[in-house]
């Protein structure tokens, strides 16, 4: 690995639990793969497998699709459509990405115009940034949009942007591409071509055509991406798209829900920090689409949803009372509602999972949650200590590595000062503190995590990989067990060869690079999980 791509992926890590708000940090979801079968038969549609040619027919309407064994092409009718990933053969299943499938099937692709309109709105906009229209930028926007970003902030953000990345004057504006639709964003990506380096701007269009948000994708993509786990049984539950909350703030998710007359239990998974898509993406991995496939396939609903830093990066990172409850714990009770409200849930089993900040954020989610029907958490890899504290550890270990240079964590380690002292005031920070959001670091910077819970009834499962180096095993795991020693309702277990997370490798502390080995989340957790929930008592 060269050093810019260390020094990209140690500043990246970094973020991913101590920069909430960091917009660079997004990139768009790659689709998790599904039965090529299930998708055909959802749809109405006659599945058929040619053994000698590896191939699949699916034929519906008077449209016969072909899909080959490890192709990166279908055929409509003869003609041949890109997918965004292979097809994959999985425990005798036909893998495929579902959208250019799901578009085929059910008649719901967007007709070029109006692909146009929105990919031709999002090179308006930057042209006329570009051309200092910013009152003209600004009139595409959102009413949303404007209550946090006006055409002198426009102008000051997109004036910074050369000096920011240190590429150069801006050379040209490359040719628009829609990326994805949700149920809350039409995402289109723009190339701007800088002297020195091409950086992809992310446009997000609402459903009236207005930009809603946007963001600067910084954060290269890994090469490759894990695949689906063994352990998930496609044909054992289905997936639908669902808004968790609502008005400016909506998200897009996914519910999966196991097939049968239920109730099932069901878990919401609330992310780590940084700006994270549902499946909490982070370079090849993709831990929330492992534990929703593993959890459902033994008969556990999960719901998972886009982070609001993701689904609405500007909106929050412009925000100045952005705060950690807005960002994790208001959305991680809507979904609870959107459970308690969904027919085959066991309204009487809803638990709510965390993940590193989100674990973190478990014991607030339960206070402020205590009239919902939230029956126990998880906690995977969530801090005991305080946030600042748990950065200290990291810095210190990217600079052991090489990998934070020494003026750098310098840097860091005075605004980490600013952030202990207790008369820090979101309202009036220091002059000197420079980390983004005040209010925001406010608003976390005093949570310890394990404290909160002492005096707490809900169950607790209490997960953590020891190779973990930003959540560390030996302060924050033993600190959990320390503070709640005297409570009989909590379970804990330690993964010897798992990472922050939750994948395996070798060594005694895992390293940032390993995060680009794409690899699952391993069945054991999974199990664990399962198990725990189905013997626990609310």
């Amino acid at each position: 690995m060269n050093s810019l791509k260390k020094k990209v992926l140690a500043a990246s890590l970094t973020a991913a639990i101590s920069i909430p708000s960091l917009a660079s940090a997004a990139v768009p979801p790659q689709e998790s793969l599904v039965s090529l079968r299930t998708l055909g038969e959802q749809a109405g549609a006659t599945v058929t497998w040619d053994q000698q040619t590896r191939t699949a027919t699916v034929t519906l309407d008077g449209t016969i699709i072909t899909v080959a064994q490890n192709s990166d092409y279908i055929t409509v009718n003869g003609e041949k459509v890109p997918l965004p990933q292979k097809s994959q053969i999985i425990e005798d299943r036909l893998m495929v990405p579902p959208s250019v499938l799901h578009e085929r099937l059910t008649n719901k692709k967007e007709q070029p115009k109006e692909e146009n309109k929105n990919e031709k709105a999002a090179t308006a906009f930057i042209e006329s940034m570009q051309k200092g229209q910013f009152d003209k930028a600004v009139d595409t926007f959102s009413a949303d949009l404007l209550k946090v970003m006006d055409a002198e902030r426009m102008k000051k953000y997109w004036s910074a942007l050369p000096e920011q990345l240190n590429a150069g004057p801006l050379k040209e504006i490359g040719t628009a591409k829609t990326q994805s639709e949700n149920a809350v964003h039409i995402t289109v990506e723009v190339p701007l071509v800088f002297e020195k380096a091409t950086v992809p701007f992310t446009i997000k269009l609402d459903k009236q055509g207005k930009i809603n948000d946007f963001l600067l994708s910084l954060m290269p993509p890994a090469q490759q991406v894990a695949e689906e786990p063994t352990y998930s049984k496609n044909d054992a539950y289905t997936e639908k798209e669902v808004i968790v909350g609502d008005g400016a703030f909506a998200l897009s998710g996914t519910l999966t829900m196991p097939k049968g007359e239920g109730p099932f239990p069901a878990i919401v998974l609330v992310q780590g920090s940084g700006s994270l898509d549902q499946d909490e993406t982070t370079f090849a991995l993709k831990p929330f689409r492992d534990l929703a496939h593993g959890l459902a396939s033994q008969n556990i609903a999960v719901l998972r949803y886009n982070k609001r830093t993701f689904e609405h990066t500007a909106k929050t990172m412009f925000d100045p009372r952005h705060t950690v409850d807005k960002e994790t714990t208001d959305d991680a009770l809507h979904a609870v509602d959107l459970l308690a409200n969904t027919k085959g849930i066991d309204t009487n089993r809803i638990y709510v999972l965390g993940h590193s900040q989100g674990g973190m954020m478990l014991p607030r989610i339960l206070d402020k949650g205590a009239d919902k029907p939230i029956a126990g958490g998880i906690s995977m890899a969530g801090p005991a200590h305080t946030l600042p504290d748990i950065m200290l550890d990291q810095f210190d270990y990217l600079a052991s590595l090489g990998q934070l240079p020494k003026d750098q964590l310098e840097t860091l380690k005075k605004q980490i000062e600013l952030l202990k002292d207790p008369n820090f005031s979101g309202e009036n920070p220091p002059k000197e503190f420079d980390m983004g959001q005040p209010a925001f670091w406010d608003s976390i910077r005093n949570i310890e995590a394990a404290k909160m819970a002492k005096d707490q009834t809900k169950p607790l499962l209490i997960l953590q990989g020891e190779r973990d180096y930003q959540v560390k095993a030996d302060t924050e795991y033993t600190t959990w067990k320390e503070e709640l020693v005297k409570r009989d309702n909590v379970t804990y277990k330690l993964y010897p060869k798992l990472n922050h997370f939750f994948t395996e490798g070798e060594g005694k502390i895992s390293k940032p690079e390993e995060y680009m080995t794409p690899a699952n989340v391993p069945a054991y957790v999974i199990n664990d999980i399962a198990a725990w929930i189905n013997t626990t008592k609310k």
